[in-house]
């Protein structure tokens, strides 16, 4: 799910990112079982970038405040839409 960057983007199917970890390429686990909180830029052709600058972090080991947040604080006071 996305948090911010609606007005941009409606869905991301595809995230980009450098071929390898000397460009600042980030490397995740694919497979179904591992989700991501990922931060990154919408590029004017629509494609999703993501860096090792970024903040990336397994959503498992984000705290249970940094989930409530995400999923309900953050939007308080926000003109952006969170879901």
């Amino acid at each position: 799910q996305m948090f911010k960057g609606f007005e941009k983007l409606k869905d991301v199917q595809y995230v980009y990112t450098p071929y390898d970890s000397s460009l600042c390429g980030v490397k995740l686990e694919a497979n179904n079982k591992n989700q991501y909180l990922l931060t990154g830029q919408i590029l004017s052709d629509g494609k999703v970038l993501i860096h090792l600058c970024n903040y990336i972090e397994p959503w498992d080991d984000l705290t249970l405040s940094q989930k409530k947040s995400l999923n309900q604080r953050y939007q308080m006071g926000c003109g952006c839409k969170v879901s």
